[in-house]
């Protein structure tokens, strides 16, 4: 007896060093902390693709177009390196695009954002002449453009927006199902993952055929009453996104009223006609932070006989995390002005 009870202690004390040493979370779990744990990220370097994986239109939809276009749009991929810090906040991205077939050509476009100003870097297009303004930055006063246009200026505090975002993915983790929509996956089952990440945990929230109506209308009847009310009672949210609280109360309104019957109409139109090949988004997860990111689109959609098809695939990887970035650009010292720049194009008003 006493050999026994020994026995099953030591498989008790097992246990409990095990149970401590496992970081493996239930996969809803894992990617909540790892979105709130990204609101942390106060520096990375990140770099993301997008391609057209499939795109198959209809002959009536073809009809009159230039057959080389659609070439290029099939074949098109947008290409996205940037370095970002939040204090102070400052981000570069040199974004490239690529078009191939008949007509291929590369289009780069770098921009450089900060608290209030953004610079854009004119790129150089092949067949349009942009005259002295090609291949230089223009400098945009943010502040400036909106009141020149009379709409209010955001606020960019970061610590706030961080809280308002992690306040409203809590409100849309929660009312979403785990088994339901989020599952845990194996390295192997990430396409393009690459071989220097080693996540902790690989978590897919997937939506099908047979999920899409039920998503929407979490959506509309739950999720978005939240967030109304989550920027009705708190102003610095509000200001934000520049909100009113009276459009606020009325679209609230406008939810609740809402006829159902008309937005289920629609949905069963939607699953009649759509087929949802694929719509997910796949997080691996490093030391519960979403390292890299691959987001899925990929629908069927019948008219009239007729199959449009079309598929993307968008992936995001972040690195340097938390640590000192450089900024290889800087802030240009020589950028011009937007009247420069119109002045570039149109010559100087008379």
């Amino acid at each position: 007896m006493k050999r026994l009870m020994q026995v099953v202690l030591l498989i008790s004390a097992a246990m409990v060093v095990l149970a401590g040493c496992s970081t493996a979370k239930a996969p809803k779990e894992a990617i909540e902390t790892a979105f709130t744990k990204s609101m942390e990220m106060n520096s990375y370097t990140f770099t993301s693709a997008l391609a057209v994986d499939k795109l198959e239109l209809p002959a009536s939809l073809l009809e009159g177009m230039d057959p080389s276009m659609v070439d290029m749009v099939k074949n098109a991929t947008l290409n996205i390196d940037g370095v970002y810090q939040a204090d102070p906040m400052q981000m570069e991205m040199t974004l490239k695009l690529d078009l191939r077939g008949d007509m291929a050509f590369s289009l780069n476009v770098l921009m450089i954002l900060t608290q209030d100003k953004m610079w854009v870097k004119i790129p150089q297009i092949p067949g349009f002449p942009l005259g002295d303004a090609a291949g230089k930055f223009v400098e945009i006063d943010m502040k400036q453009l909106a009141e020149e246009q009379g709409v209010g200026v955001p606020e960019l505090d970061i610590n706030k927006q961080r809280k308002m975002t992690e306040d409203m993915a809590g409100i849309f983790f929660k009312h979403f199902d785990e088994k339901t929509y989020f599952t845990e996956v194996k390295k192997d089952e990430v396409a393009g993952l690459p071989e220097d990440v080693k996540p902790n945990q690989i978590v897919k929230f997937n939506v099908t055929q047979e999920t899409f109506e039920p998503l929407v209308m979490t959506i509309v009847d739950k999720v978005a009453p939240e967030i109304i009310d989550l920027l009705l009672n708190n102003e610095d949210y509000r200001k934000t996104f520049q909100l009113e609280k009276a459009d606020l109360e009325q679209a609230k309104k406008d939810l609740a009223e809402g006829d159902r019957s008309e937005l289920r109409k629609g949905l069963d139109e939607f699953k009649k006609n759509a087929k949802v090949n694929d719509l997910s988004l796949t997080t691996a997860i490093v030391d519960e932070l979403p390292v890299y990111q691959v987001a899925k689109a990929d629908l069927d959609y019948t008219q009239e006989g007729e199959t449009a098809k079309a598929g993307l695939t968008f992936t995001t990887r972040y690195s340097n995390i938390n640590e000192k970035v450089e900024f290889p650009i800087g802030i240009p010292k020589d950028a011009m002005s937007m009247e420069e720049l119109m002045n570039s194009f149109m010559g100087p008003a008379l």
